[in-house]
């Protein structure tokens, strides 16, 4: 699929997708390019970024958003290139990121849920702004900070981690003096990943190993930090490792495909968070879109420092979009999924 400047290449939700996606759930589509309007800009998409709560978005609750209709374009975090503004704190040729769609062409409101960043030149990479210096660093920096307020000495446990969240949030883990980072992954492969990469200090593999074996040995005295990506059964059997006053972020859950709002597991050992007086608090970046520069200062200088270990999965091509959504939920590669689908001019 080549890019032609007069066409609007497009990928809709073709159906409300049950379970397991499929291709029959999305719909190629060619259309003209949009124009703004007042207070809006026009912007060519260079990345799309991939999240486990896009397939909340197409679902029929649509989760924390308004959920996707069938026959609009699929909804993604992304990074393009403004060719047309009609707002006054936008310029032609500005790079920008935020919520944005499957298409070459996607006319926004800069003033939506999250902020239309203006992208500073760095040298960096410019998809880096998708995954440790957007959404899944700035969550992890925001959960370990505000939320679990780890401290040096704490046991930390995070699941899922070897997502674009997770290993970022173990990395802040160690950097801010936490005795023992350790990381649920799945199999031999993922585990040693985040041994040698993402400065963990141990790893649980999840589909092999005995799970409440495993964190007695590595935790006897108990857990005072546990990042939950994951819920379900991994969310339950933490309450029974988890220190007196420990505390618990809920961030996602990974043991779940994002489709049914309703169908969430609950943790049944949760009255241990009475006897225990455990903390648990949810983190949502909307919460902190008046803070994100702070969180990229922070994280640009731990990255810097070489204590935050960036991993990208970095793929081309716009006909790739759908088929790269189902792998987030079969097993991805370790890091944060990024589509390229244009080059800035």
């Amino acid at each position: 699929m080549k890019t032609d400047k007069k066409i609007n290449r497009q990928w809709l939700l073709a159906r409300r997708p049950v379970g397991t996606l499929t291709s029959e759930d999305f719909e190629y589509k060619e259309s003209a390019v949009p124009t703004p309007s007042e207070g809006e800009v026009l912007v060519r998409m260079l990345y799309f970024g991939y999240d486990a709560s896009q397939r909340l978005w197409i679902s029929e609750h649509g989760g924390y958003m308004k959920p996707v209709q069938v026959g609009e374009p699929i909804r993604c975090m992304g990074i393009g290139q403004v060719v047309s503004s009609r707002h006054a704190d936008y310029a032609e040729g500005d790079l920008v990121d935020g919520f944005f769609s499957w298409q070459d062409y996607v006319v926004t409101k800069p003033d939506a849920q999250m902020p239309l960043r203006i992208l500073p030149k760095a040298d960096y990479p410019l998809s880096w702004n998708l995954g440790v210096f957007g959404v899944g660093g700035l969550t992890a920096y925001f959960g370990v900070t505000d939320v679990l307020r780890v401290k040096p000495g704490d046991t930390v446990v995070v699941s899922a981690a070897t997502g674009a969240t997770g290993s970022i949030a173990g990395d802040i883990c160690k950097a801010l003096g936490a005795k023992q980072v350790i990381g649920f992954a799945g199999g031999p492969e993922k585990c040693r990943w985040i041994l040698e990469k993402a400065h963990f200090d141990a790893a649980i593999d999840y589909k092999n190993d005995d799970v409440e074996q495993r964190l007695r040995e590595l935790c006897p005295d108990g857990v005072d930090a546990y990042y939950d990506n994951a819920g379900g059964d991994i969310l339950d059997t933490m309450f029974l490792h988890m220190a007196p006053r420990g505390r618990m972020v809920l961030c996602g859950a990974m043991s779940s495909d994002y489709s049914d709002m309703d169908g969430f597991q609950g943790p049944k050992n949760y009255v241990l968070a009475i006897t225990k007086m455990l903390r648990m608090e949810g983190v949502h970046l909307f919460f902190y879109r008046d803070r994100l520069a702070e969180g990229v200062a922070q994280l640009a200088r731990w990255v810097e420092e070489g204590k935050v270990h960036v991993e990208e999965c970095l793929y081309e091509g716009f006909e790739k979009a759908p088929e790269l959504l189902a792998s987030v939920f079969t097993g991805k590669r370790p890091g944060k999924m990024v589509l390229k689908v244009g080059d800035p001019e």
